[in-house]
């Protein structure tokens, strides 16, 4: 039951970072205005809004119209539900000893606003191919904060500050350096400002050797999946495949379980 209440407050979470995922690519804000039908836009009731109950209950219909919702929604509320069980489970040690420090509590808001982020830029680019300076620059933001504080958070070693800023220029770096390759080489744009600043936040929120691992893994995933979509034919060779989900993902993965991942790669090499 406790799980299910974390996920149940995640999908919550969710259910508002489906306004910070479309709203900004319609040229909407996200301080204000009530949630509507894309089709009918007739203005939703609360009854309408419950995360992923209300698309199961609908049929995942519009009750006005009866057009189809999205099945884009009720995803991210179940994603960013199930992220949130999976960061309660990873940290249960430390969340459940609960402290009134402010280290303690900007660590409570990293673990679960950090994921929430890459939800969004995941989403943003997969549907619209857009990656939100915004949400780019707040993550950092706490992701610097969360570096500064946490050596009052354990007395494990913690690489020096030094590690994740050179981390973050460098992964910034390579990919610039593929932004400007595409044009020359392919003539054509093959990489995104987007992917660029991306990458600063992977190397600034991972740290060496981590982030390499999750280039890797981005790569590795990216050209799985366009061989795969090309041999089914559902995309050609010059087909832009956008590349933030795959870096998301691979970041996700490493933030969770980097460290057994690199001990693994260490034993077999």
């Amino acid at each position: 039951m406790f799980y299910f209440l974390i996920f149940t407050v995640g999908s919550f979470i969710g259910s508002f970072l489906n306004i910070l995922i479309d709203r900004p690519a319609r040229k909407e804000t996200v301080v204000w205005g009530s949630s509507y039908c894309e089709k009918c836009r007739h203005k939703l009731a609360w009854n309408d809004l419950i995360p992923v109950w209300s698309y199961l209950f609908l049929g995942g219909r519009c009750r006005y119209c009866r057009t189809r919702i999205p099945f884009w929604l009720p995803l991210v509320e179940i994603v960013t539900g199930l992220l949130f069980v999976l960061v309660f489970w990873i940290h249960r040690a430390f969340l459940f000893n609960f402290s009134l420090t402010f280290p303690y509590f900007v660590s409570l808001f990293y673990y679960f606003a950090l994921p929430s982020l890459l939800v969004v830029v995941f989403f943003s680019d997969l549907k619209y191919h857009l990656i939100y300076d915004q949400i780019i620059y707040f993550a950092a933001g706490i992701t610097i904060i969360y570096h500064l504080c946490s050596q009052f958070l354990t007395t494990n070693y913690q690489p020096p500050a030094t590690n994740y800023l050179l981390s973050a220029i460098s992964a910034a770096a390579f990919f610039y350096f593929l932004y400007w390759l595409g044009p020359k080489v392919f003539h054509k744009d093959t990489m995104g400002l987007g992917d660029v600043k991306l990458a600063a936040l992977i190397g600034l929120l991972l740290g060496y050797p981590h982030f390499l691992i999750a280039l890797y893994l981005a790569f590795l995933t990216g050209a799985l999946i366009g061989v795969i979509l090309i041999l089914i034919r559902k995309a050609k060779w010059q087909s832009q495949l956008a590349f933030g989900p795959f870096l998301v993902a691979a970041t996700l993965v490493v933030w969770f379980w980097g460290e057994e991942i690199w001990k693994l790669a260490i034993r077999v090499i």
